[in-house]
């Protein structure tokens, strides 16, 4: 009798219906850490084949193959990976994108400048690698979350200068990722208008907007300290008043990159803007 049955499930399986288990064949690699922590939030590291050395979030990504930084990826390395897509960003990987279409490597380029496009992402990946009801459940949680937090600011919007680079001094436009951030976390940049989203920026100007927050984004070495010594920066609202607030306060990925992290470092912010403790 059983052999009866296995002969007539192995006939199911040859007239289809019943459908083999499909291998998992899907290989990606991913040159911008902000997609990567979204492919692994939805799906995990199962299909992540490589990675550039910026990918560091989950730590789990740490542990996977390296092609590269995200300025320059290694061609060879990424062939040899055998990709069946390449998800990419746009600005300084616009070059690197065209290459690997040149090479016949399928690509998926996703820069998010928004925090609309960021949700418009993570649906857009979720269909792409075969999530989409993953995908949306957390492209709308995440909405539902971001909404209770622009409820939830203050009367007041501190006026808040963001330091992303020190040498030049570079700060970011309302129209910036960042810029947008900063807005919905009940901030008033000071640079609302600038003439890129991330742009040079004189220190006369900062000491002239006065700004009541000053939020440093560059790396930890970078100390409050530092600011107070600038000269004529000793006028500003912010340091006579001791509200500089460093990568070490706030860590920079949370308010920098365009992944669903985004909601705890508003969540920070907030707190910061509305003097909570």
């Amino acid at each position: 009798m059983k052999k009866i049955v296995m002969f007539l499930v192995f006939v199911m399986i040859i007239a289809g219906c019943i459908p083999e288990k499909k291998q998992t064949l899907n290989r990606y690699i991913v040159t911008s850490p902000e997609i990567a922590e979204i492919i692994y939030l939805l799906q995990g590291a199962e299909n992540i084949v490589g990675v550039t050395i910026e990918c560091d979030y989950p730590a789990k990504l740490l542990e996977i193959e390296k092609v590269g930084n995200f300025g320059k990826v290694d061609f060879e390395k990424i062939i040899s990976l055998d990709p069946t897509i390449v998800f990419t960003s746009g600005l300084e990987q616009e070059l690197l994108t065209s290459e690997l279409n040149k090479l016949q490597i399928p690509t998926a380029k996703f820069y998010p400048e928004s925090i609309d496009d960021m949700i418009s992402s993570i649906r857009e990946i979720g269909i792409l690698i075969d999530v989409e009801e993953r995908a949306n459940f957390v492209a709308d949680s995440l909405q539902i979350e971001l909404n209770k937090i622009t409820q939830n600011n203050g009367d007041n919007s501190p006026k808040v200068y963001v330091e992303i680079y020190n040498n030049p001094i570079m700060s970011v436009s309302d129209r910036s990722f960042v810029g947008e951030v900063i807005q919905k976390s009940g901030g008033d940049n000071i640079f609302a208008e600038l003439p890129r989203d991330y742009s040079r920026v004189s220190a006369e100007d900062v000491i002239n907007a006065d700004p009541e927050i000053i939020l440093l984004t560059c790396p930890p070495e970078f100390t409050a300290e530092s600011i107070k010594m600038r000269k004529g920066w000793e006028v500003i609202s912010a340091v006579k008043n001791d509200r500089i607030y460093t990568a070490l306060d706030v860590n920079p990925d949370l308010i920098i990159r365009a992944t669903p992290r985004v909601v705890d470092g508003m969540k920070q912010l907030q707190k910061i803007f509305n003097d909570e403790k």
